[in-house]
């Protein structure tokens, strides 16, 4: 990523589940896709396979090891790869940006702020979730860091550092997450404004408040909209 010594102004930088979009909407198209391949090639004993697994993720459960002990039962184990592949590589259907996300892009994009979003996990799943949403509409290509293309994760610095990297400049950089185990601490280090969207209890992810305040955000905001006030 080539610096651009030319931007003076505010780095927005975003999580990706869970605050710009809803991650449970993402696992129940997933969901569905793999109830499909099931109902195509295997048969009607597994309708509503898509609501069971989607039951299993409510109770915050494995719901890939249910899926693995039923094709298991029916001597159709070597499915399993197959199906795991087409959940992390799908394009959701109607996936929909968390309430207010799209607003604040469009405002922050009208201002000329640069956005970035630093996230963790696999290549395809993350990329697949970004081309629904049509994030990249409003992030550079070179502002999209995921951990399993960087070699890195949120536990260290590098990935927030690339950012800092490109825009040496800056004013300012903010971090907005939602994950008090591990989203802020790293750009905190780097002397970012951390800033937590409002927790929903149907994130996949169950609540935490971090009692180091190392790794507390700077702000809990009540809606991700409220962060115009901050730019």
């Amino acid at each position: 990523m080539a610096a651009d010594f030319n931007y003076h102004g505010d780095v927005v930088v975003f999580d990706l589940d869970d605050t710009l979009f809803r991650e449970r909407d993402y696992c129940r198209s997933g969901f569905r896709v793999i109830e499909r391949r099931l109902l195509s090639e295997v048969g009607e004993s597994f309708a509503g396979i898509a609501a069971g697994m989607d039951r299993i993720l409510t109770a915050r459960g494995n719901y890939f090891d249910m899926l693995q002990q039923r094709l298991e039962a029916i001597g159709r184990a070597d499915m399993m790869p197959l199906l795991v592949g087409d959940y992390r590589s799908h394009i959701a259907e109607n996936l929909q940006m968390a309430e207010g996300v799209a607003p604040l892009l469009d405002a922050l994009a009208s201002r000329g702020v640069v956005m970035a979003i630093v996230t963790d996990g696999r290549s395809s799943t993350q990329r697949a979730k970004i081309k629904s949403l049509g994030l990249d509409r409003y992030v550079h290509p070179d502002n999209i860091v995921i951990s399993e293309e960087s070699g890195s994760d949120k536990s260290v610095a590098d990935n927030f550092s690339r950012i800092v990297d490109r825009y040496p400049e800056a004013r300012r950089f903010y971090y907005v997450a939602d994950n008090e185990r591990k989203d802020f601490m790293m750009p905190n280090l780097l002397g970012w404004i951390t800033c937590r969207v409002a927790y929903d209890d149907d994130n996949v992810h169950p609540d935490f408040q971090a009692e180091d305040p190392l790794c507390s955000p700077s702000l809990r905001l009540q809606s991700i909209a409220s962060l115009l006030d901050l730019i």
